[in-house]
This record gives C-alpha cells, sequence and structure tokens, in this order.
C-alpha cells in the first residue's frame, strides 16, 4: 500500500510498538508527525527512520500526553508545518501491569490521564487538521484489556479501565462523524510481540498456533493497513485480536 505524501501524526513514538510503526510508515511513503514522552526517545525513533528511509519527513516534538498544554501545543505546532493531517494514531499509553493494590496512586493517574484523556484532547485538538484531508483517518491503538469477560494476563485493572474509557470515546466519536467522512477505527490486541520491521526473519515469522507465543507487532500492523486500505465507503470500525493459542495464560519467558 502506498502512503505516498499521506501525513501521519504518531504518539508514542519511543523505542516500542510506536516506532514499529514509524519505520512502517516512513517506508510507504508518509510525512511523520511523531511525539513522544521525551525528545531524547523520539529522536532516537527519528534518528532511525532517516538511516532506514534517507529523505524521510520527520517532525519530532516532546509530548507528554497527560499534559493538556502540550498536547494544546503540539497541534499548534503541527498547525505551523501543515495545515492539514491524514492519519492521527493515538498510540500512547501508560502501561501498568500487576495487582491493583500493589502500584502507586500516581500510577494509576497517570496510566487514566495518558489513556484515556491524552488520547480524547490528542483527538480533539488534532481533529481541525483532519477535517481539512481528503481522507482523514484515526487510529486507536486499544488492547483486549479492555473489553468485558477478557483474560488478559498481566494489565492492572486500571489500566484495562483506561482503555475501555478510550474504547467508549472512540465508539462515541465515529457516531458522532459519521457522514463526514472521518473514519474511526480500534484495534484491540492482546499481549504481542513487537520484532524490529528491520529484521526480515523475526519481522516475517510465520507463528503457529501449537508454539506458547504471542501474536507479533507485523500481525497487528497488517490489521491496521487493511483497515486503512479500505474504499472511504467502507469503515472497519473495530478489529479484536487474539492469540490463538493458551499463550494469554502462560508465562512466558
Amino acid at each position: 500500500m502506498n502512503f505516498e505524501n499521506k501525513k501521519v501524526v504518531i504518539t508514542g513514538a519511543s523505542p516500542d510498538f510506536g516506532q514499529t510503526l514509524s519505520i512502517l510508515f516512513a517506508q510507504m511513503g508518509a510525512e511523520l508527525f511523531l511525539s513522544a514522552r521525551t525528545l531524547e526517545k523520539v529522536n532516537a525513533t527519528a534518528k532511525l527512520v532517516r538511516e532506514v528511509v534517507p529523505g524521510a519527513k520527520i517532525s519530532t516534538f516532546q509530548v507528554n500526553v497527560s499534559n493538556p498544554a502540550e498536547i494544546e501545543k503540539f497541534a499548534h505546532d503541527v498547525r505551523e508545518i501543515s495545515d492539514d493531517i491524514d492519519i492521527l494514531i493515538n498510540n500512547a499509553s501508560y502501561w501498568l501491569e500487576g495487582h491493583l493494590t500493589d502500584v502507586d496512586d500516581e500510577d494509576i493517574v497517570e496510566t487514566i490521564n495518558s489513556t484515556a484523556t491524552g488520547s480524547v484532547l490528542m483527538t480533539k485538538h488534532f481533529l481541525p487538521l483532519l477535517k481539512n484531508s481528503k481522507s482523514p483517518d484515526i487510529i486507536f491503538v486499544n488492547s483486549t484489556a479492555s473489553l468485558n469477560n477478557n483474560i488478559h494476563s498481566i494489565a492492572n485493572e486500571a489500566f484495562s479501565a483506561a482503555k475501555s474509557a478510550q474504547s467508549t470515546f472512540a465508539d462515541r466519536l465515529r457516531q458522532r462523524m459519521k457522514g463526514q467522512g472521518v473514519r474511526v477505527i480500534s484495534v484491540y490486541p492482546p499481549n504481542f510481540d513487537n520484532p524490529s520491521p528491520l529484521d526480515d526473519v523475526q519481522w516475517n515469522e510465520r507463528r503457529s498456533h501449537t508454539q506458547l507465543r504471542y501474536l507479533s507487532a507485523r500481525n497487528v500492523f497488517e490489521c491496521i493497513k487493511f483497515a486503512l486500505s479500505q474504499d472511504r465507503v467502507c469503515s472497519i470500525d473495530k478489529i479484536v485480536l487474539s492469540n490463538n493459542n493458551a499463550a494469554e495464560t502462560e508465562v512466558i519467558d
């Protein structure tokens, strides 16, 4: 799929899945607007992307998505560069695992603010730029931890609650935006591995249900790419993935 000249905002573009997304969209020709909690992290991603895709158009920003003022400034700064944005990927989230009573109150607040409030405010402030696009899409990288009756092996209850709030927001936004051309797509991965897309062997590895392993970032990305590739009349609202084995309930080294 060709994303030549598409303008893509990716939050949480630090060395994890956000970095994976950055590499892959740059390889497909997109112009990137990347944010992370620290400039060190987002610039490390940008440096790697430029090594892989010389000449890639990348702008980097330091944004703590728990901070409303920083989100507003992020949108303002992007607006100074471009009048429109084609794809907003709400990927940033403060991961929290373990039992509710075993984590600090501050971590619970950070999880709720970054995952729920952060993605709401990111969407609010970037919506005017998205509406200027001929093909606007909003992607929420959610989690199966947000789903009812889903047994997620290591996610903290507060993380599940935050992702549930994000999921509900996406559902309401989708209905609100109906007929306006903006697609709202939520992807719900379970636990997954994040091999580098620069390692052809690991990235393209085909995993079997007989292996006690997680699915990989490639599986998640291919779902995102599939949803984005559809005709504009078609919106794939939700994609729920699961590990087709016992991986979610087993300890994996």
